[in-house]
């Protein structure tokens, strides 16, 4: 699907034809931007046809491109950047690319995916007439900044995530599920992390005024674009390092539990070897006398039952006093 937008003596007009365009570009005062979004094999075609892209650039629109760059032609700039973005029903935050064409009175942008950009530059051009003597190097700041934009409500999300996750391990509560949230967290920072540090280095190219069709009044808004993402890569930075910390409180709490488990065993070890050495001579002795012999001298005692359990008592009774007075028990 195309859509067009027409800015010309302060007014705005949508949809025209590909073809009626092709009279307007190169023209002074008049702004085009070309929205394809989903388009077909034909619509690319038109495009290419009517504003004379490089068949490189054609062919990068058509897949998807990893790495945000930037590349300068004879008469337009080619631009490759990423939004973020993750909805209640992801799990995940998903990367969406837009591509621009920026030309010395045009913008084209390609998306595959919706664009929150786009659609707030389109509702904008719609509503304020004001915004119809915008230059297409300003449409493409509009869009690229609201996208950077929408970084800080997802921080805002991992920072309140990180805070319940650090109260979770202060209070030891729920901490089955503790190191499967922190892996969950960090791999989400991970990959805005990602998407954040190779798109600095375009926005900067930017707002550098290394490109004659960019204005110089654009390139101070494309600075505070930078100032944006660089804002939110340092915020980044700073939840992964608190995330690291969470990380070894949570291994300084696991290794406390181990710990006094481990000792608790070792208490429990130890008054079970107390018991079982009290034993060990009552069993001897429970051995001898459960020999079957027959000529057994103790046998024909009167008393010799009572002799034996007073024997194991205090037998028993003196272990057991000495274990105490050498604090074994």
């Amino acid at each position: 699907m195309i859509r067009t937008y027409l800015c010309i003596k302060n007014k705005l007009v949508k949809n025209i034809p590909l073809k009626k365009l092709k009279q307007y570009i190169g023209k002074k005062n008049v702004t085009i931007w070309a929205d394809l979004f989903q388009a077909t094999p034909d619509e690319y075609k038109q495009i290419h046809g009517l504003f004379k892209f490089h068949p490189l650039t054609m062919e990068d629109v058509r897949k998807s491109i990893e790495l945000p760059k930037v590349e300068v032609f004879d008469n337009y700039i080619f631009v490759v950047l990423h939004s973020i973005i993750q909805s209640q029903q992801d799990k995940y935050p998903k990367k969406r690319e837009i591509d621009f064409f920026l030309g010395c009175n045009y913008l084209v942008s390609v998306h595959i995916h919706e664009s929150l950009g786009v659609e707030h530059l389109a509702e904008k051009l719609e509503k304020n007439n004001s915004a119809t003597s915008q230059k297409p190097d300003f449409m493409m700041y509009e869009i690229v900044d609201y996208f950077v934009d929408q970084y800080f409500p997802l921080l805002e999300i991992w920072d309140d995530k990180i805070e319940a996750l650090e109260a979770n391990i202060i209070s030891q509560k729920n901490l089955h599920n503790t190191l499967k949230d922190i892996m969950y967290i960090k791999r989400e920072l991970l990959y805005l992390k990602k998407s954040i540090a190779p798109q600095r280095d375009v926005i900067n190219k930017l707002a550098r005024r290394d490109f004659p069709l960019i204005h110089p009044r654009t390139s101070v808004y494309f600075r505070d674009v930078y100032d944006h993402i660089m804002r939110a890569y340092a915020e980044l930075e700073i939840q992964r390092d608190i995330l690291s910390g969470n990380f070894e409180a949570y291994t300084s709490v696991l290794s406390n539990r181990l710990a006094l488990i481990s000792n608790k065993m070792n208490e429990v070890m130890k008054r079970l070897t107390v018991i079982a050495t009290i034993f060990m001579p009552l069993t001897f002795l429970a051995g001898v006398y459960g020999m079957n012999f027959h000529y057994f001298p103790e046998i024909s005692w009167r008393y010799g039952y009572y002799i034996f359990w007073v024997l194991c008592v205090i037998i028993g009774l003196f272990m057991y006093w000495f274990f105490r007075r050498r604090k074994w028990a």
